[in-house]
């Protein structure tokens, strides 16, 4: 305990009932003399009395009276009477009692504390945190942050984003917030620095006026060293009707983790019925953590899950696991794993692995009602091992595949093995691409194609595959423009394991294909100008642009009909593949090609900004020799020029965004692909999106969504994808938004269909309190991926809330 502290008879005679206009005031040091009084530099550990009177009693103890107030270090404490005992260092405050403190405010009628330990006690007090709200304790979970490596991204499918809800996060944004949360204790009890213990305590985000929720709790421990908050018998209360129950909670003030449960979800599809998800977050050590949950499926059972994260200086990865034991409805087990992990050994060397295995083909469509997961037909198995340098990079990979719709089955690599490299020799850029690949069949796959003509089998092909390509080009670049000559030989060979074999006596072949090998020079050129003028629209002063590329490509015909196609497709003609060597996305075929390619691109952009408002292209590919190279199963062009390719962005200043692509086949004169799409945002909240696709004979759909403002708080959700080939729905969802200043809710059912079931159901209702307590299943993810520009109504800023419950 700090001792007596000295103070001279001058200040003595001062104080000792002077009344005065003005407040008085002491300052009490450490070591004071007559020169340090009143000295505004006060040193550290200095104890400063104000009031309208001062009253000192032998040397030691003080009272001031009338707007009294006490200041020591970053603490302030007001009242109608302070008394102080500078010996003990005991402070006794009556009356319109205050403390100010750095993040928080507390007022009653009486306080005592010991400022020397700082314990005492407050009776029936009002706090206020400034400048912030209490995170959620789903918030415990943050991405785990060390050394060089960065942040582990949350897994693709996290422990509940293949569930009730859309992509449930762990790990929420803060809710900005438009007041200080605030609550009443009818004690807080000061326990030492930085700790205080609150019984009988309320808390609530909302306004002075509004006590549209609270968290009651029998006892709340606040720690302002570990920022971090323990409350026990704690029931969340809204408009007076109790919604939660816990024991115990714990959780951290500042986002950080921190062990415990997170908030439940609740929900409910067609195909699981009622669900409730209880979640455990285990901090267990700086960059490891992990999550347990049960997860109750009134149609089902009870499913068990686990994810666990780390993150070292040179390793991170996820593991995460599924198991429903004995499905009500299946009569099976089920589960689901997702194991991955990256590992880096320096001097540009790294390795890892991604594992995914279900139990059946369908496990996703049953439990879950993510589209981009009910869609999934192959699960990646894989290894690789890689290699980055200055001018060398080797990447090896090991890959398979679970296929669930037993239709598409791919070839698996085992392995896979490709060097590259890139040097410049002055004006000369030379560059090397190398594969290996051992190309193998699921054996669950159909093995059996067909029966030929003389009772002869034929199967899927298998065997390996080399190819090198080396090249050499030389750029010539100038500010109006550019031209690249390059010239390269690109080799592939094949080695296949079956290409005769006997099953039960019957003799089989692999197909029309055999061990060959294919040699090629591919020579192309490449060039492009530049032009801009000033133009004026109204008042508004633009620069314009006029860029035309022309590009060569030169390719001598080799037939290549008895070489097997193991991972090779026909490029989509889009304004990218336009000026491309090769037509085909692969190393099965290199088509020949006497062609060039033409296209002209204009963009205007604010002269002022630089922002680009406008840009079109328009281009086509003109043959100057037929196509004599295709893959098995379609057919070859016959005609001298490709279908014109156009495509239109605008940004314009009516917070209209235009973007439009068409490819035009003008042998038909029929259009072949459309993509148009338009978004309307004006501010946050208001979002409209419109977007019809088109492909001939296979696609046309039509995709509509938005957000936007009913008033009162209230906004509205929705997104309708239609097929009108098929006539029938891909995904609608439609929901309701309410918006109350300090909690918010929102409503959503969503109809989804998936590749290996019917359609899914499900329906989303989720109370967030301020940003402290989500109750409900969370559509959070599934209204930011279904809707473009959707901005929760509780992130908005100030400017753009609607103010209802003002």
């Amino acid at each position: 305990m700090v001792k007596a502290l000295p103070i001279t008879l001058a200040i003595m005679l001062v104080c000792l009932n002077y009344k005065s206009a003005r407040a008085e005031e002491v300052h009490i040091e450490p070591s004071a003399t007559a020169s340090d009084v009143g000295t505004t530099n006060a040193a550290p550990g200095t104890v400063i009395i104000e009031g309208d009177r001062l009253q000192v009693y032998l040397n030691r103890k003080y009272k001031s009276v009338g707007s009294a107030a006490i200041h020591r270090a970053n603490q302030d404490i007001y009242g109608d009477i302070i008394e102080y005992d500078a010996l003990d260092e005991e402070l006794h405050v009556v009356g319109n009692t205050r403390i100010e403190a750095d993040d928080i405010s507390l007022w009653g009628q009486e306080l005592h504390l010991k400022l020397d330990d700082d314990t005492g006690e407050m009776k029936d007090t009002s706090f206020r945190i400034k400048g912030q709200a209490l995170n959620s304790p789903d918030a415990k979970k943050s991405a785990i942050v060390s050394s060089e490596q960065g942040t582990i991204p949350e897994a693709e499918e996290s422990l509940t984003s293949q569930n009730i809800e859309d992509g449930a996060s762990y790990a929420p944004k803060l809710k900005k917030q438009r007041s200080a949360s605030r609550g009443d204790a009818k004690t807080i009890l000061f326990e030492g620095q930085g700790k205080k213990r609150l019984k009988d305590a309320r808390y609530t985000t909302c306004a002075a006026d509004s006590d549209d929720w609270y968290i009651k709790a029998k006892e709340i421990e606040l720690n302002d060293y570990t920022k971090s908050v323990t409350a026990t018998n704690v029931r969340v209360e809204f408009k007076g009707v109790p919604l939660l129950y816990s024991p115990w909670i714990s959780f951290s003030l500042l986002n950080q983790r921190k062990s415990g449960f997170l908030s439940p979800t609740v929900g409910t599809t067609s195909g699981s019925g009622f669900e409730v998800l209880l979640p455990y977050y285990w901090n267990i050590s700086p960059n490891l953590d992990a999550t347990l949950a049960a997860r109750s499926l009134s149609k089902r059972g009870v499913q068990m899950q686990g994810e666990m994260r780390y993150l070292g200086a040179t390793y991170s990865g996820s593991d995460s696991i599924e198991y429903l034991p004995n499905d009500d409805l299946a009569q099976n087990d089920r589960y689901y794993a997702n194991l991955k992990h990256q590992q880096s050994f320096g001097h540009g060397w790294s390795a890892g692995y991604r594992l995914e295995k279900v139990s059946d083909d369908q496990y996703f469509s049953d439990l879950s009602t993510r589209i981009t997961t009910t869609s999934r037909v192959n699960l990646t198995q894989q290894g690789n091992i890689d290699y980055v340098g200055d001018v060398w990079r080797f990447n090896g990979l090991v890959q398979k595949f679970q296929t669930l719709d037993d239709e598409s089955f791919l070839y698996e690599r085992l392995p896979q093995l490709t060097l590259s490299a890139d040097k410049d020799w002055g004006m000369v850029n030379t560059s090397l691409y190398s594969q290996w690949v051992n190309f193998d069949r699921n054996p669950n796959s159909p093995n059996t194609l067909d029966t030929v003509s003389g009772g002869i089998l034929t199967t899927a092909v298998t065997g390996n595959r080399l190819t090198a390509y080396p090249s050499v080009s030389v750029p010539f670049a100038r500010p109006y423009g550019y031209i690249t000559p390059k010239f390269g030989v690109h080799h592939t060979s094949y080695r296949l394991n079956n290409e005769s074999f006997t099953l039960d006596g019957v003799d089989g072949v692999a197909g029309n294909y055999e061990s060959d090998s294919r040699t090629l020079p591919i020579f192309s050129l490449d060039s492009g100008l530049y032009f801009d003028r000033d133009m004026r629209v109204v008042k508004n002063h633009y620069t314009q642009t006029l860029e035309p590329r022309l590009y060569y490509a030169y390719i001598p015909n080799k037939d290549q009909d008895n070489l097997p196609v193991f991972d090779t497709a026909e490029a989509d003609l889009n304004l990218g593949t336009l000026f491309l060597e090769n037509q085909f996305v692969g190393n099965d075929r290199v088509n020949n090609a006497n062609q060039l390619s033409l296209a002209v691109t204009t963009r205007i952009r604010d002269s002022k900004t630089g922002k680009q408002r406008l840009a079109a292209t328009l281009g086509q590919r003109f043959y100057f020799t037929d196509q004599k190279v295709s893959i098995p199963g379609s057919s070859l062009r016959d005609s001298n020029n490709s279908d014109i390719i156009a495509g239109v962005t605008a940004s314009l200043i009516n917070y209209w965004n235009v973007d439009a692509n068409w490819q035009y086949s003008t042998d038909r004169s029929t259009m072949v692909k459309s993509n148009i799409g338009a978004r309307f945002n004006p501010e946050p909240g208001k979002v409209l999106n419109l977007n019809y696709s088109y492909t001939e004979d296979r696609l046309s759909q039509i995709n509509v969504s938005g957000q936007w403002p009913l008033g009162g708080g209230w906004y509205s959700m929705g997104r309708w994808n239609y097929s009108l080939r098929e006539n029938d729905p891909i995904e609608g969802l439609a929901g309701i938004e309410y918006d109350a200043g300090c909690w918010q809710a929102r409503t959503v059912l969503q109809q989804v269909s998936t590749a290996t079931a019917d359609s899914n159901y499900a329906i989303f209702f989720q109370l967030e309190l301020g940003g402290l307590a989500s109750i409900g299943s969370n559509p959070m993810t599934l209204l930011k991926r279904s809707i473009p520009g959707y901005t929760s109504s509780g992130l908005m800023p100030d400017q753009y809330q609607q103010q209802s419950y003002e």
